[in-house]
């Protein structure tokens, strides 16, 4: 009777472990192509490791001249489009592509040239990314 008893425990052990591992390995990190898509705006800018000097003097005037800064809005959809809001007005519109989980290719329609950023975080609530120069660019969602 011992001996049914702790082969049943075993056998019981074993299912639960079972699906404990085979559920943990199921929940991989989100899509980063699903995480994206929503309403953000910029909770920060850092120029402190621009490595071009001549962008580091137009984001300090741009910065200081522009007092909307945190006020833009951008509304990024799981197509590849940008678009940019300033107290409910659209602006511009934008486009990105990804390249690899953690690189975005981003161009608009007057300028092809494609600016390559470096995706360093992104969750549900923050999107932080660097582009070419350096310049890292902190985004926050919109609830």
């Amino acid at each position: 009777m011992k001996t049914i008893f702790i082969v049943l425990l075993v056998a019981v052990l074993g299912a639960g472990a079972y699906f404990y591992f085979s559920n943990k390995q199921k929940t991989s990190s989100p899509n980063p192509k699903v995480l994206i898509a929503g309403k953000w705006k910029i909770d920060s800018l850092d120029i402190s490791k621009t490595k071009d000097s001549s962008g580091v003097v137009l984001a300090l005037i741009l910065a200081a001249s522009d007092s909307n800064l945190h006020k833009y809005q951008f509304d990024i959809d799981s197509s590849g489009l940008i678009v940019q809001s300033l107290n409910g007005k659209t602006g511009d519109t934008s486009h990105y592509q990804f390249t690899t989980d953690k690189e975005l290719l981003v161009w608009s329609k007057s300028d092809s040239a494609k600016i390559k950023w470096t995706i360093s975080k992104l969750d549900s609530l923050n999107l932080i990314v660097q582009d070419k120069d350096s310049t890292v660019f902190s985004f926050r969602r919109v609830k």
